[in-house]
């Protein structure tokens, strides 16, 4: 069981030998920025916001949005979408069908050379991370958003998309064997309905 673990979550230098990610360019501006929508409920809400937030604060112009539809499945456009986007965003992941679907785009995305993040509820980063390393990217960056994504109250739901920007912003434009050492080591808590109580 023990070397199961091992091959599913490496650590240390085990982690930096498989898929890196792509190089990060150091700002935003200027450039094509490609947000997938997995259309699992609430996500087009965090994401217009986000996309908000990029066009006012960091000078982002240039965005477009990818629908999957709902059920979650892989995107069928990577290739295309990789030929029209410097960077991208693959959202959001908040159920444990979505959450897998969202990192393997983000994985493929990163690929075929397009640095990107993926968006993910807390409950199900470790997922996340798992089906990444089980894609043999190591360090794919996960943002981890509040769960669960779904409130009454819309404001709500919108304001974690503007919440998770600047981390996406970081993500994007920090080097990316710094990214790959960072989400390598990383290390999400379990939901909480997965933890023993004392």
């Amino acid at each position: 069981m023990s070397d199961l673990q091992t091959v599913m979550l490496p650590t240390g230098a085990s982690a930096t030998s498989a898929m890196r990610p792509a190089e990060r360019p150091k700002s935003l501006q200027g450039l094509r920025v490609g947000l997938i929508d997995n259309g699992k409920e609430f996500s087009d809400v965090v994401l217009e916001s986000l996309a908000e937030v990029l066009r006012r604060d960091y000078g982002v112009t240039n965005i477009k949005f990818w629908s999957k539809g709902f059920p979650a499945k892989g995107a069928p456009f990577i290739e295309e979408m990789a030929a029209e986007t410097d960077v991208a965003i693959s959202g959001v992941g908040h159920c444990g069908s979505s959450s897998p679907w969202s990192v393997i785009d983000a994985v493929n995305l990163e690929k075929a050379g397009v640095p990107t993040v993926a968006l993910i509820s807390r409950s199900f980063c470790p997922l996340g991370q798992i089906v990444a390393r089980g894609e043999g990217h190591n360090g794919l960056p996960i943002v981890m958003l509040p769960h669960p994504i779904g409130e009454a109250d819309e404001a709500k739901v919108s304001q974690k998309g503007a919440d998770a920007t600047a981390e996406c912003v970081r993500l994007l434009t920090t080097p990316g064997e710094a990214v790959g050492q960072e989400y390598a080591a990383k290390k999400f808590p379990l939901p909480e309905h997965a933890v023993p109580r004392g």
